[in-house]
């Protein structure tokens, strides 16, 4: 079922949102994030959000447990929202959250999140989603929104979503368009190319910044850390983002180190997207953004790597 808004009535679409729900959305504050709105002017769409609407779900620092005075008390984030704007690959990475992240604060988080998205119409040279294999942004959403000239079909895909826009006008005609990518990741299968020396073109560049880690819509690793006040009564359990390219990340007790080497953690992020979690779950981790590319430091460019691995087997070990 499609519905029919028209482009002048957005702004009030979205103030009666606002009413009712607490609203994230993209906007620009610097860089572009997905933040609360307090009006519709705020909402940015012109390019995809440098910060990824993880955030909303698995926050850099979120305190999860309070100790007080005895009393153990979970802290809990139940507010009702909305989250409008999200891109198809946006979309498809909140799905692979919900994968792999299965604790009640997270899960709380999305019970209580109506999803809204919004058709990707500009991508840049660093997307790249159509070689990822996403699922349709229906299977994402509550609602998604096709623009047109005048108008936006609005694909309604849940009974949450039904109820935002039950009072439109149903469309004559379904609409659903493609996204239109100058990238392109040819070579997925990249299970025997482990030892193949081309990596290191791209590790040592790499300054274990975490950058492509933070910035990835589908990381998801934490830590978790104790605090206990000096009156040793008082303390909270906090989870905080962690980073496989961190060579902290694999220290064990003892002091070793498993991944040692940059070159051995710089492969570990891109097999993670690429080839572990399609063996383990049957999809890619990767959702072909481009974050990764954009915010990296040095440009290093792994899409294209893997595009040239047919070209360099003379390289191999």
């Amino acid at each position: 079922m499609q519905k029919v808004l028209k482009k002048g009535d957005l702004n009030d679409f979205i103030s009666g949102l606002i009413k009712r729900y607490e609203v994230y959305a993209p906007v620009k504050k610097g860089n572009t994030k997905f933040d609360i709105i307090q009006s519709p002017e705020e909402i940015y769409l012109g390019d995809i959000t440098e910060v990824p609407a993880k955030q909303m779900f698995i926050p850099e620092k979120e305190i999860l447990l309070e100790f007080k005075k005895g009393k153990l008390k979970e802290i809990k984030d139940d507010k009702k929202r909305v989250i409008f704007g999200l891109r198809k690959c946006d979309l498809n990475a909140i799905k692979i959250l919900d994968v792999v992240m299965h604790d009640s604060w997270y899960l709380e988080k999305r019970k209580n999140t109506i999803l809204i998205g919004v058709h990707c119409e500009n991508p840049d040279e660093y997307c790249f989603c159509n070689s990822m294999e996403l699922e349709d942004s229906e299977k994402c959403s509550d609602l998604f929104f096709y623009p047109g000239k005048n108008e936006y079909n609005i694909s309604v895909n849940s009974k949450k979503g039904l109820a935002l826009v039950k009072n439109l006008k149903n469309s004559g005609n379904e609409v659903k368009l493609e996204i239109n990518n100058k990238k392109i990741l040819e070579k997925k299968d990249i299970s025997s190319s482990y030892g193949n020396k081309i990596w290191e073109t791209n590790s040592e560049k790499c300054l274990s910044c975490s950058a492509c880690t933070v910035y990835c819509p589908t990381c998801n690793c934490f830590d978790l850390k104790d605090k206990l006040d000096i009156n040793l009564k008082d303390g909270e359990k906090k989870r905080r983002g962690a980073s496989c390219q961190l060579k902290s990340f694999s220290r064990v007790a003892g002091g070793k180190v498993f991944r040692e080497s940059r070159n051995a953690r710089f492969k570990h992020f891109v097999y993670h997207k690429i080839d572990y979690f399609k063996k383990r779950h049957g999809r890619y981790m990767c959702v072909g953004c481009g974050r990764c590319l954009r915010v990296c430091p040095t440009k290093i460019d792994w899409v294209n790597t893997i595009n040239l691995l047919d070209l360099s087997k003379e390289l191999k070990r």
